[in-house]
């Protein structure tokens, strides 16, 4: 029968996972494998026999030979020379046409380890042999040629070997090379890492502190699970576009998608709440002061409340966030700050399409700081306000700079003689400024009528 034997390389993923030296000290940095130590590649390949994609159980050989193919610098057996056939054949798995092999992993029957000393800086190729009964093999040709990664072992070690009397030693387990290579981060990822949710990476961090922090990098995905953020450990996506965390409604007030927390910053991803409950919240900050840093939260579809971000106690800081909510029968909020100090910049926030009210900014007994930011309510309701206020007693201030605020009711009300707000060169558009001890300077309406002392 004759087999047409189609291979394509993924990237190649060199994973260290025999004891590994590193560098002595809380940011140590690995050091590459001494000569001879074992490293494994991961390599993806396609069978496809008389134009159709193979399935079942398939035999192969590899070997590491020059470009010139007379040289071979490892095979799987330890067998071949000059390039020629190993002797025993590596049986493996092949699902519609594709398999995946660690080559160097000695866990494998017929598999020797793969040094690192077989990429010494001069080209390399992969030769492949294939049977689908195990006797008569099939050779590839051409010689697949193999990409730069392995050869930075051998770079590393040579950089890093003068080091190593001060190294400590790694544990042995297998890793990703994105875990082993920095210490306090934790990689998340739809495949192919250690930790497939945020959840899991978190778990796995029991020993954070203010002089030992942790980064859990999400990559690009959709991740459908509930986080609480620890202390001293941020959480950073791989873009808004890109990597999103997303939940369902809760019966509470106090749920989110995220539970923000003290010294953690969560950045460059969405957040999404889609409701399905009494309330929906995308980021709950309860008694906590996170950062967020380029981050969109959305609420919808809670059947009473919605609320884009709540920070409930704390002072949080909100920097180029885009928030918005819409929906509920009890009303919505875009930001709900309850008893906190947050200060949001270059902040972006819309409350719609509840039937009772929707308030852009909601301070209840909270002093906050806005700049450079753009609010806006709208909806079917009534009552839309974009800055709303509200406290029984006390004495709060809420400063808005270089903004725009907008409300069909209100652009801004002051509901409690307890608030003073200042508003500075900003444009505020819909209805007019009401209650409380409010100052405008140097302010606009929406048809750009300058006010220099007074609010429209």
């Amino acid at each position: 029968m004759k087999r047409k034997l189609l291979l394509a390389f993924s990237v190649l993923t060199v994973f260290l996972w025999l004891t590994t030296a590193t560098r002595a000290g809380r940011n140590a940095e690995p050091l590459a494998p001494q000569a001879g130590a074992p490293t494994v590649v991961s390599y993806q390949g396609q069978v496809i026999v008389s134009g159709a994609v193979y399935s079942g159980i398939g035999y192969f050989k590899f070997a590491v030979v020059d470009q010139a193919g007379t040289t071979t610098y490892w095979s799987n057996d330890g067998t071949s020379t000059g390039g020629s056939q190993p002797t025993n054949a590596v049986q493996l798995s092949v699902n519609n046409g594709l398999f995946n092999v660690l080559l160097g992993d000695t866990a494998l029957a017929n598999m020797t380890a793969l040094p690192a000393t077989a990429f010494n800086g001069t080209d390399r190729a992969l030769r492949v042999w294939f049977s689908s009964e195990g006797s008569v093999f099939t050779q590839l040709s051409p010689d697949r040629r193999i990409a730069a990664v392995p050869y930075a072992l051998q770079a590393e070690e040579a950089k890093h070997a003068a080091n190593a009397d001060n190294a400590d030693t790694l544990d042995g387990q297998h890793a990703s090379a994105f875990q082993q290579n920095y210490q306090g981060v934790r990689v998340v990822a739809k495949s192919g890492s250690v930790y497939t949710t945020v959840t899991a990476a978190l778990d796995s961090i029991t020993d954070a502190s203010d002089t030992n922090r942790y980064l859990v990098k999400v990559m690009p995905g959709v991740y459908s699970e509930q986080v609480t953020m620890k202390p001293y450990v941020d959480i950073e996506g791989a873009g808004e576009l890109a990597t999103k965390l997303t939940y369902i409604g809760s019966a509470s007030s106090g749920s989110g998608t995220v539970a923000g927390a003290n010294n953690a910053e969560l950045r460059f991803l969405s957040i999404e709440n889609t409701g399905g409950a009494t309330w929906a919240v995308a980021i709950y900050n309860g008694s906590a002061s996170p950062r967020l840093t380029q981050v969109t939260a959305n609420a919808a579809g809670g059947s009473a409340t919605n609320r884009g971000v709540v920070n409930n106690g704390g002072s949080p800081v909100m920097k180029n966030v885009t928030v918005s909510a819409s929906g509920g029968s009890a009303g919505c909020y875009g930001v709900e700050n309850s008893f906190s100090s947050p200060v949001m910049t270059n902040v972006t926030v819309s409350a719609s399409g509840s039937t009772a009210y929707n308030t852009g900014v909601y301070n209840n007994a909270s002093s906050a700081t806005i700049q450079n930011s753009v609010i806006s309510a709208g909806g079917a309701s009534g009552t839309n306000r974009g800055i709303s206020n509200s406290a029984s007693s006390g004495a709060y201030t809420v400063l808005v700079t270089n903004s725009q605020v907008s409300g069909a009711a209100n652009s801004i009300l002051v509901g409690s003689g307890a608030f003073t707000v200042r508003v500075g060169a900003s444009q505020l558009s819909g209805g007019a400024v009401s209650g409380g001890t409010t100052t405008c300077a140097g302010v606009y309406d929406e048809n750009y009528t300058f006010y220099a002392s007074t609010c429209p």
